[in-house]
């Protein structure tokens, strides 16, 4: 499964890179990427925009059905938090 890594304060998340339908900015600052399973990883950081959202896009595209070392995505603040959900 490829998968990517978010960069925090102290160390990294993970999020999967396969099946994706969107990536997309949502409630202001959040950054929510579903998936074709019906599920959703939500990024939430505050000051979270487009670009952010372009870099996730960016390190997906590179691990999306691969396998091996993920991309570390640096967004523009460390302070996050990433939740999975199902998609409403």
């Amino acid at each position: 499964m490829g998968h990517i890594r978010i960069a925090k304060a102290s160390g990294f998340d993970i999020t999967s890179a396969d099946g994706v339908l969107s990536v997309k900015i949502e409630n202001t600052d959040d950054i929510v990427i579903a998936y074709s399973g019906g599920t959703k990883s939500t990024i939430v950081g505050t000051g979270l925009a487009q670009a952010d959202a372009q870099l996730v896009i960016n390190a997906i595209d590179i691990m999306d059905g691969a396998a091996g070392p993920a991309p570390l995505v640096e967004l523009s603040t460390k302070s996050i938090e990433i939740s999975g959900a199902l998609l409403p």
